[in-house]
C-alpha cells in the first residue's frame, strides 16, 4: 500500500506539473498572438495617423500655392497646388481603405472626400478667375470666408479622424502592455513550478536513492543471515530458481551429494541431486519437479536413497516447498534433506525388537500351555516306571523317556523366566508417556508431513508398567503413521473414563488412512495376522491387546464415524488388580 501510495502521489505531481506547463505554454502562446496583433494594429493606427496628416499636408499645400498664385501671380507658386490635386484623392481613397473595418472613421472619410473635393473646387475657381485676368473677382470669392469656412470643417473631420486613431492606439497600446504583463507573469510562474518541481524531483530522487541503499543492505543483512542460517542447518538444504536449476548449496548437502556448491551451481536439479529407488534402483521422482508442478510442499517417496558421486547409495529423507515472491508467484524451491542411515537403523531394530519381544510373548505362551501336559506325562511315567509288574528293560527306557521330559520341562520353564519382566509398578502419566512416543516418531511423521492432533485431559495417572504401556502407545502410532497417506492427520484424545466400575483414561488414536475393513476387525488383534504385506508381522496389535488385558483394560477398533480411516480406542483402569498380582509374583 505505501508503495502504490508513493507512486500515485508522484505521477499525481507530475500530471500537475505537466498541466501547469501546458496551461503556461498556451498562456503565453495566446499573449503572444495578442501582442502581434496589438502591435500590429498600433502599426495600423500610425499608418492611418500618417495618411490623415498626409491629406491635410496636401490640401494645406494646395491652398498655399493657390494663395501665393493669387498674391503674386507668378505661375510658380502654383506647382505645390499641382502637386497636392493629383495626389488629394488617392490619399484620401488610400485613408478610405486603411478604416474600413471603422464605421465612424468611414462617415469622416465620406465627409473629407466631400469637403476636399469642395475645397478643391473653390481652389480651382479662383485660379482660373485669376488667370483670366479677373482678379478682382478671384479676390472677392476668397474674401467670402468660404474657403476658410471649408478648410475649417477639413481640419476639424481630420482632427476628429486622428483622436479615434489616437484614441484606437492608446488602448491598443494598453491591452499590448498588460499582455506582456500577463507573459511575464505566466513565464514567472512557470519558471516558480519548475523550480519546485525540480526541488520535488530532486527530493524524491534522493530520498528513494537513500530507500533503495538502505533496502539493498537489508537485502544483503537478510541474504547473509540466511546464507547462515542454511549453512548451520545440520540438514542438507539445496534451492534451484524457477527453472529448475541450482542456486545454492549448503555444507551439508555438499557432503550427501559428494561435489562442491560451485560445481553444482547452475546445474539441473536432476543432475544435481540424483535419487533412486532402494528397491528398485530407479530413478525416484525429483520433489523439485513435482513442486514446481505441483506449487506446493511435497516429500519424498519411502525407500529413497541418494547416489553420493563415490557411487554410496544413501538412505534420505526431504522435503521441497515452493519459494514465492511478493506477488505469490513460483521464483524457485528449497529443498530439505537428510542422511537417514541412522533412523532406517533404528527402525529396524526398534521392528526387530517389536518381533523378538512379540516371540518372546509368543514362546512363553507356548512354554506355559506345554508345562501342564509335560508335569502330567511326566508323573505317569514316573507311576508307570515305579511299578512292580513293568520289566527292568522298560523300567529302563521310562527313565531316559522322564530324563528326557525333564530337559523339556526345564527348557519351558526357562522361557517362562526369561519372559518374566522383573519391572517395578509405576505411576504413568499417560499424556506424558504419549509425548515421549511421538518425540520417538518424530523424524517419521515430519517425513511424511503428518500433522498431529492432541486433545488432552486431565486424567488420573494410570498404575502399571511404563515399558509395557510406553510399547502400547508406540504401536499404535506407528501403525497410524503407517496408514495415513502424505500430508496425513493423526488425532490422539486422551480423556477420563469410568468401564465396569472402574475410573481410568481412556486413550483414543484415530488416523485418516484406508481404515480396517469390517471382515478384518474381528482378526485384527490375531497374533501374525497382518495387512502390511511389506513391513507387517502381525503382532504389533497382539502386543497392544496383551499389555492392554495385563492391566486391566479393553481395546477395541472402529471406522471414524463415517469419515474413513481407522479409530482405536483403549481404556486402561487407574489401578489394575493384575498388574498388582504381577507386581507381587515378580
Amino acid at each position: 500500500m505505501p508503495k502504490l501510495y508513493a507512486k500515485v502521489s508522484v505521477y499525481t505531481a507530475f500530471a500537475v506539473m505537466l498541466a501547469l506547463l501546458l496551461m503556461n505554454a498556451a498562456v503565453t502562446r495566446r499573449q503572444l498572438q495578442i501582442q502581434i496583433q496589438k502591435r500590429g494594429l498600433a502599426v495600423h493606427s500610425r499608418m492611418v495617423l500618417l495618411a490623415v496628416d498626409r491629406v491635410s499636408s496636401l490640401l494645406v499645400d494646395a491652398e498655399t500655392g493657390q494663395r501665393g498664385y493669387l498674391y503674386t501671380g507668378d505661375a510658380r507658386y502654383l506647382e505645390p497646388y499641382h502637386r497636392s490635386i493629383s495626389q488629394v484623392e488617392p490619399a484620401i481613397q488610400k485613408l478610405a481603405e486603411l478604416t474600413r473595418d471603422n464605421s465612424a472613421q468611414q462617415a469622416h472619410v465620406a465627409a473629407l472626400r466631400e469637403l476636399g473635393q469642395k475645397k478643391l473646387n473653390e481652389l480651382r475657381q479662383t485660379i482660373d478667375l485669376a488667370a483670366s485676368g479677373r482678379n478682382d473677382e478671384a479676390r472677392a470669392m476668397v474674401l467670402t470666408n468660404s474657403g476658410k469656412r471649408t478648410m475649417d470643417q477639413l481640419r476639424a473631420e481630420l482632427s476628429a479622424m486622428r483622436d479615434i486613431e489616437d484614441e484606437l492606439s492608446a488602448n491598443r497600446d494598453e491591452e499590448y502592455t498588460k499582455s506582456t504583463h500577463r507573459t511575464a507573469y505566466s513565464i514567472y510562474g512557470a519558471t516558480l513550478v519548475a523550480i519546485i518541481g525540480l526541488a520535488f524531483l530532486a527530493h524524491y530522487v534522493l530520498l528513494q536513492m537513500r530507500l533503495r541503499e538502505e533496502h539493498t543492505a537489508a537485502i544483503r543483512e537478510r541474504e547473509q543471515w540466511f546464507r547462515v542460517t542454511l549453512a548451520s542447518i545440520g540438514d542438507g538444504v539445496l534451492a534451484t530458481d524457477h527453472a529448475g536449476k541450482v542456486t545454492y548449496v549448503n555444507e551439508v548437502a555438499e557432503e550427501l551429494i559428494g561435489f562442491k556448491a560451485y560445481e553444482l551451481s547452475e546445474k539441473p536439479i536432476l543432475e544435481a541431486f540424483p535419487i533412486f529407488n532402494e528397491l528398485t534402483q530407479k530413478p525416484a521422482e525429483n520433489p523439485v519437479q513435482k513442486v514446481l508442478a505441483q506449487g506446493k510442499v511435497v516429500g519424498l517417496a519411502n525407500h529413497t536413497v541418494l547416489k553420493h558421486r563415490d557411487g554410496r547409495l544413501i538412505p534420505i529423507e526431504d522435503s521441497a516447498a515452493p519459494i514465492r515472491n511478493d506477488a505469490n508467484q513460483i521464483i524457485g524451491v528449497v529443498l530439505v534433506f537428510r542422511d537417514a542411515t541412522h533412523d532406517r537403523h533404528s527402525q529396524e531394530l526398534l521392528r526387530r525388537a517389536e518381533k523378538l519381544a512379540a516371540a518372546g510373548r509368543l514362546a512363553s505362551t507356548m512354554a506355559h500351555e506345554i508345562n501342564n501336559p509335560l508335569e502330567a506325562v511326566g508323573n505317569l511315567i514316573f507311576i508307570a516306571r515305579n511299578s512292580p509288574s513293568v520289566p527292568p528293560d522298560v523300567q529302563q527306557h521310562l527313565l531316559i523317556a522322564e530324563q528326557q521330559l525333564g530337559r523339556v520341562s526345564h527348557i519351558t520353564r526357562q522361557t517362562l523366566g526369561f519372559h518374566r519382566e522383573h519391572a517395578v509398578i509405576e505411576q504413568v502419566q499417560l499424556s506424558s508417556l504419549v509425548d515421549s512416543v511421538l518425540a520417538l516418531y518424530e523424524n517419521k511423521l515430519q517425513s511424511k508431513g503428518i500433522q498431529v492432533q492432541r486433545n488432552f485431559h486431565e486424567v488420573p495417572p494410570i498404575t502399571g508398567f511404563s515399558g509395557e504401556l510406553r510399547q502400547l502407545v508406540a504401536n499404535l502410532i506407528s501403525n497410524a503413521a503407517d496408514a495415513v497417506p502424505k500430508q496425513g492427520n493423526i488425532w490422539i484424545s486422551i480423556v477420563s473414563e469410568k468401564s465396569n466400575g472402574s475410573s481410568g483414561a481412556k486413550l483414543q488414536v484415530e488416523d485418516d488412512g484406508p481404515g480396517v475393513p469390517p471382515e478384518n476387525r474381528n482378526r485384527i488383534f490375531e497374533p501374525f495376522f497382518t495387512t502390511k504385506n511389506d513391513v507387517g508381522t502381525g503382532l504389533g496389535l497382539w502386543v497392544v491387546k496383551e499389555v492392554v488385558e495385563r492391566h486391566g483394560g479393553s481395546v477395541s477398533v472402529s471406522g471414524r464415524n463415517g469419515y474413513g480411516g481407522a479409530m482405536f480406542s483403549v481404556f486402561l483402569p487407574a489401578k489394575a488388580a493384575e498388574v498388582a498380582k504381577l507386581s507381587t509374583s515378580a
